[in-house]
Parts: structure tokens; C-alpha cells; sequence
């Protein structure tokens, strides 16, 4: 009898911290909540001697692709993607998903087309952009997400800057967008979590007229952060016109 005793507050004795622990890890591993941080706003393009300093800090934003020169111009190798929506007057360019970040570490896509709003020839095919000019410097949003656990930690940051160019012209008229894309800054995932971002084009519009279209674009963000116990998808969508107005719907 004595020895059954024993061996069941021994038993006891090794369960009780087992289950705390399991209880503690349970609770670190539960995502709780999701803040989203807008932490510039830009409603009209930043100036050049802005976007060399965010170039300096960022060092990842040197990875935008297809952004013209400081005269609106295009290096011959532009790549504008294939066509992946087509609304009355204007065409959307580039791909048709971008996977920013994969399994917590940030997908390089420099060789990826972003997304560009260009006007249609009579033909419906996208009219040559190195026809077109007056665009704009870089406009750029800076945004920051945070996930944290039943604990209250940061189990998982996200900064990442929306980038567009706006105000482009064809024949001198309309307002048309290029280099639409997202670039991560930074990504910290705790041990036992996943995080995988993309981005795709989910509305066109023309915002003008017939005779001079102005381009309307919505992108959407998808975020989805996991654990064995929890996962949460989120999505955020971004409003971008060829005037240069950046709205997060």
C-alpha cells in the first residue's frame, strides 16, 4: 500500500509542472490580437531629397522596381508584366499575385514586374509606357502590423511601405500609375509562429473621363499568422488614383 502512495504522489509531483508548462506554452503559442499602424500619411508625392533619405534608412526599399528617373523617364529595361485586368479606358499590368513575405523571411522580387494602370490602344492592348510622361517622384506609405499573444508579446512584426507613381501621361492627357508595390522593411517572427504576407490587384477604375481616364487601383493585403494552435487571416486594401491619393479602404 505504501508503495502505491509513493509512486502516485511521485506521478503527481512530475504532472503538476508538466501541465503548468503545457498551460504556459498553450498560452504563448494563442495569437490574441492583430494592430495595424499607419505610420505616414502621403497624400501627394515626396520630394526626391525625401525619397534618397527613406533609401538610406530602408535599406530594402532599394529593391523598388520600375520606378522612372527624376525626369519621368524609363530605363530600357522596364518590365511592365503581363495584363491582369482591363476596365473601360485603362489596363492593369504585372502580376497576378506577389508573394511578399514567405514563411516569415521577405520574398525579393526584383525581377518582378509591379503593378502599372496604363491607357488602351484601339486594339485593347496597353499602349507602349515608354510613351508616356509627366510622371511623378515615388509617393510613399510606411505601415507597421503587430500580432501578440495571450501573454500580451510581440509574437510577430510587420513594416512594409506601400510605393506607387502617379500623374503619368499619354498624348499630355489623363492621369495613369505605375510601380505600384509593396515593399517589406522589416520582419520578426517568434519561434513557433509562420507568417506569410501577399499582395494582388483587386479593383480597377478609370476616376476621369472618356477622353482623359483617370486610373483607380485597389490592392489587397493578405496576412496570415499561424501556430499549431491558432491561425488568423487579416487582409487590408489600399486605394491608389493617378492623382496621387493613397486611401486605406
Amino acid at each position: 500500500m505504501f508503495n502505491k502512495v509513493a509512486f502516485a504522489s511521485v506521478v503527481l509531483s512530475l504532472s503538476v509542472p508538466v501541465l503548468a508548462k503545457s498551460r504556459d506554452l498553450n498560452k504563448y503559442l494563442t495569437l490574441h490580437s492583430l494592430a495595424v499602424t499607419v505610420e505616414t500619411e502621403t497624400e501627394s508625392g515626396t520630394y526626391k531629397s525625401v525619397m534618397e533619405e527613406e533609401l538610406q534608412e530602408n535599406k530594402a526599399l532599394d529593391l523598388a522596381v520600375g520606378i522612372p528617373d527624376s525626369e519621368g523617364r524609363f530605363n530600357e529595361k522596364a518590365n511592365i508584366g503581363q495584363v491582369i485586368a482591363v476596365a473601360n479606358q485603362v489596363i492593369a499590368l504585372g502580376e497576378k499575385i506577389y508573394d511578399i513575405v514567405k514563411k516569415g523571411q521577405p520574398v525579393l522580387n526584383v525581377s518582378t514586374a509591379p503593378i502599372s494602370v496604363l491607357p488602351k490602344n484601339s486594339d485593347g492592348s496597353p499602349v507602349d509606357i515608354f510613351q508616356t510622361s509627366h510622371w511623378s517622384m515615388p509617393s510613399t506609405r510606411k505601415v507597421k502590423l503587430e500580432y501578440k499573444n495571450l501573454y500580451g508579446s510581440k509574437v510577430v512584426t510587420f513594416d512594409y511601405t506601400v510605393m506607387f507613381v502617379h500623374s503619368g501621361k499619354y498624348n499630355g492627357k489623363g492621369a495613369y500609375l505605375t510601380a505600384v508595390q509593396v515593399v517589406p522593411t522589416n520582419v520578426t517572427v517568434s519561434w513557433g509562429y509562420e507568417f506569410d504576407v501577399n499582395m494582388k490587384l483587386v479593383g480597377l477604375q478609370n476616376h476621369g473621363s472618356v477622353e482623359s481616364p483617370v486610373a483607380g487601383a485597389i490592392v489587397q493585403m493578405s496576412y496570415k499568422a499561424k501556430t499549431v494552435l491558432k491561425t488568423i487571416d487579416s487582409t487590408d486594401q489600399y486605394h491608389v488614383t493617378g492623382r496621387g491619393q493613397l486611401t486605406k479602404l
